[in-house]
């Protein structure tokens, strides 16, 4: 039976723990009857990356268990300002076995949750000076597999219809407050039978909301991990994630910069085995030759000027979980030899030591250059390649999967509009033209950026052209104007770096332009608004931007 222990009798076991598992040696903690502070049975196991259920955590007191079976979410943060309701949901997830962090504001939530391991958020919708909403939107955005909630009480029922008015935020569940035990433990219930069923969390109308990274109907608009596409191209690349991705092979991911091969990565993690452990991702492009080994493998003290101390490589971090290498075809060949080591032997050794280290981890590489090029060529080694390209998945460039652009367009949308607190706009048939021109050479990374842009630049009730920037808005069409297009003198700017030079000639055109359309229609700038599809703001605006304006029946410009 177990007995009360001191405070410094049990601070004397938890150094022991520590002391045992770095000697390779993990703690059990079975469950206690009493919410005494008591001392924990312990049972000693050995470490293995086959025994997932075994945490490497400290041991704790009370009734807390730390090594949850699988399926049971372990860790739940708490968000919010008010300490009686953190006490309360603290107390009643502790005692059914649950580890409870708290925060009492939504700063820097966002990054620490993959290094915390939470499992489960629920946020304070009514704290004084921050948006709970804002938080919940970003949270879905960054982790699209962790379970939220919203935490309202009956005075702030105003706040609560506004987290299902968001499209990016419907289906995520509100617990009323003040906490009812029962509603509480069906809450985190509902969410563990979610994460082995898939059938999603319940709203608090009794509604199913799908989970994440699932995929949605056959025929409509699919969303998986994070990602969107309705193309059958992409369909087939969620079919194949999710199935390559319960496995344990290495994959290689190719395409074009800005397809999200990050995000692809990402979504092979979670739908591993692996995807309560670490993900760990390194641009090989990033560093210096002579410091990629160190961050990979780690050093000894010595090893190098400034290697003041033993250090760890990112391969030891992520033991039990996944390594993501970008731009792999950047490696080094040293690195490189490591790197096959490491996938063939599971070991690595650290720069400058002398004994290999154990690791299991999945290695996912990324890469935008033609390896079988780079092979032929002597400068990426055969024998690594064939072990990386186990599976290999290519990602289309946006200009292939044009359909699509409203879908992903409009998400980001939804998106910025919570992250910075703007309203959402529309956008108009010119600038919806203006988009499905462009060729999009920096992919889904650059149409991410481009709305986000445009939405912060608009002021007028809806997204226009000359809210886009140069780069997409150059593309104008409208009826020819006599005497064809103006020319642009671009040889006095080819001293210039290509993308000031390319600035100056965009401006010239637009000033051109726009000279010549309202000369055609004498200077009446309503009439020249319609002809080029525009709004009259819109084209004062852009205006504006050129330095141009109307005067009398023909326009002057200060050059």
């Amino acid at each position: 039976m177990a007995t009360a222990h001191s405070m410094e009798e049990i601070d004397d076991r938890r150094r022991d723990a520590a002391l045992e598992h770095e000697r390779g040696v993990a703690f059990v903690h079975l469950p206690l009857p009493s919410p005494l502070v008591l001392m924990p049975q312990v049972m000693r196991v050995p470490v293995s990356p086959h025994t997932p259920s075994v945490s490497p955590g400290l041991p704790g007191t009370g009734s807390l268990v730390l090594v949850p079976p699988a399926g049971r979410l372990s860790r739940i943060l708490v968000v919010s300002s008010r300490r009686d309701l953190e006490e309360t949901l603290r107390q009643l997830y502790e005692r059914d076995g649950r580890e409870v962090l708290s925060a009492s504001s939504s700063t820097g939530i966002v990054e620490m949750i993959a290094r915390a391991e939470v499992e489960l958020v629920l946020c304070d919708l009514a704290m004084p000076e921050e948006s709970g909403v804002a938080l919940l939107a970003a949270l879905r955005e960054a982790h699209p597999t962790l379970a939220v909630a919203g935490l309202s009480i009956a005075s702030d029922a105003g706040l609560t219809p506004s987290i299902h008015e968001a499209p990016a935020l419907s289906g995520i569940p509100v617990l009323r407050v003040p906490v009812m035990p029962a509603e509480a433990l069906a809450l985190v219930q509902q969410a563990e039978r979610s994460m082995g069923s898939s059938t999603g969390l319940s709203t608090a109308s009794g509604v199913t909301a799908p989970v994440p990274g699932e995929l949605e109907v056959a025929d409509g608009p699919t969303i998986f991990r994070g990602m969107t596409g309705s193309t059958p191209i992409m369909r087939d690349v969620f079919r194949m994630i999710s199935r390559v991705g319960r496995t344990d092979v290495t994959v290689l991911v190719t395409g074009e910069s800005g397809t999200g091969k990050e995000l692809v990565a990402r979504a092979l993690h979670e739908e591993s085995g692996r995807r309560h452990r670490p993900f760990v991702a390194l641009n090989c492009s990033a560093l210096p030759s002579e410091l990629v080994e160190s961050e990979l493998f780690g050093h000894t003290r010595g090893a190098f000027t400034g290697a003041v101390k033993d250090r760890g490589g990112l391969f030891e971090a992520a033991h039990g979980g996944t390594l993501f290498l970008d731009e792999i075809g950047d490696l080094g060949a040293m690195a490189q030899a490591k790197v096959l080591r490491a996938l063939e032997n599971g070991e690595v050794m650290r720069v400058g030591g002398t004994r290999s280290t154990r690791v299991d981890v999945r290695v996912i590489a990324a890469t935008n250059r033609p390896l079988d090029v780079m092979v032929a060529d002597g400068r990426f080694r055969e024998d690594l390649l064939y072990r990386l390209k186990v599976i290999s998945l290519a990602l289309p460039p946006l200009r292939d999967r044009m359909e699509d652009l409203p879908l992903l367009a409009t998400r980001f949308l939804q998106l910025f509009a919570t992250r910075h607190g703007l309203p959402r706009r529309p956008v108009s048939e010119g600038a919806w033209t203006m988009l499905r021109q462009h060729t999009w050479p920096g992919n889904v990374r650059e149409l991410r950026n481009v709305i986000e842009g445009a939405l912060v630049m608009c002021d007028g009730p809806e997204i226009d052209v000359c809210d886009l920037p140069a780069s997409v808005s150059r593309r104008l069409t409208s009826p020819p104007l006599e005497g064809g297009l103006p020319e642009v003198r671009v040889a006095s700017g080819a001293t210039l770096p290509f993308v000031e030079a390319r600035e100056r000639a965009l401006r010239e055109f637009d000033r051109a332009y726009l000279r010549a359309a309202l000369a055609r229609h004498d200077g009446n700038i309503a009439r020249t608004a319609r002809a080029l599809g525009l709004h009259r703001q819109s084209l004062q605006k852009l205006m504006a931007r050129r330095d141009l304006r109307p005067e009398g029946r023909g326009l002057t410009a200060e050059l």
